[in-house]
């Protein structure tokens, strides 16, 4: 299994318009980051989770020509706007694409979306998607069996999702006792969301994210989702061994890193 970084920044990605901050001037590469979002790799078949929107670009980097399936972890722009890229692979495949969301959201999405649900008169190609609710249990979906978790991101829920020995769960400010319990020891490598060292009402922060690691005992933790309050180089320091920073163009090999 192979993961791909397509997006490591949070809502306001980095650099911040009109910051001038030192991560924000920063010229290394891992300080510049798109929005959130990942894409999972395996036997020939890909699931992407969120449009960013930068989603287009994100792709491209990736090297990414076909997804064989969409999660979305929650409704938030910066999780969403990229949308309507969802078009360039219906380009390629002429088929819809099959979608998976928390049920509570289907009406919004179809809502900030609307020109590709109902015919407006259109004459241009919209995206194509099949849209399926998140069930409570396991799901097999794309190839992959996916374990979903779900979570509170203030005052909206989100989701998190387990492919076997990997997960990835973003936009969260707790997690539940129940899903540690059942997920310990059965990670080896989670990407998670901590947007940086301070406090937040609602999202993880990195010294939260490390506890959560910890619970866990996962192998190799990876956070993502940062603020340019973190620097890559500099503040790695504060990390302890078996945890790392995502960065744009990331791409984890899940064998070779747990072997």
């Amino acid at each position: 299994m192979r993961v791909h970084i397509l997006g490591s920044g949070t809502s306001s990605g980095v650099p911040v318009i009109g910051c001038h901050c030192s991560v924000c001037r920063s010229s290394d590469p891992k300080n510049q980051r798109t929005r959130a979002s990942i894409a999972v790799s395996e036997a020939g078949r890909t699931v992407m989770i969120d449009t960013s929107p930068e989603m287009r670009l994100q792709v491209i980097r990736a090297g990414i020509e076909d997804i064989d399936g969409l999660l979305y972890s929650h409704m938030h722009a910066d999780h969403t706007a990229g949308f309507d890229d969802l078009r360039a692979f219906f380009f390629k495949t002429r088929r819809p694409l099959d979608c998976y969301l928390l049920p509570e959201y289907f009406e919004e999405l179809k809502t900030r979306f609307r020109y590709a649900f109902v015919d407006l008169g259109y004459h241009g190609v919209t995206p194509q998607v099949n849209l399926h609710a998140i069930p409570d249990e396991s799901f097999h979906f794309a190839g992959f069996d996916i374990e979903p978790v779900r979570l509170q991101h203030g005052n909206v829920p989100s989701c998190g999702f387990r492919f076997g020995r990997f997960a990835y769960v973003t936009d969260f400010k707790n997690f539940p006792l129940k899903k540690i319990e059942e997920w310990r020891g059965k990670i080896d490598v989670m990407v998670a969301s901590g947007i940086h060292f301070g406090t937040h009402t609602t999202h993880s922060v990195i010294p939260e994210t490390l506890q959560l690691f910890d619970d866990l005992a996962v192998k190799r933790g990876i956070i993502s989702h940062l603020a340019h309050d973190v620097d890559y180089v500099e503040h790695a320091a504060l990390l302890p061994n078996f945890a790392e920073y995502a960065f744009d163009g990331m791409t984890i090999d899940l064998e070779a890193l747990v072997s």
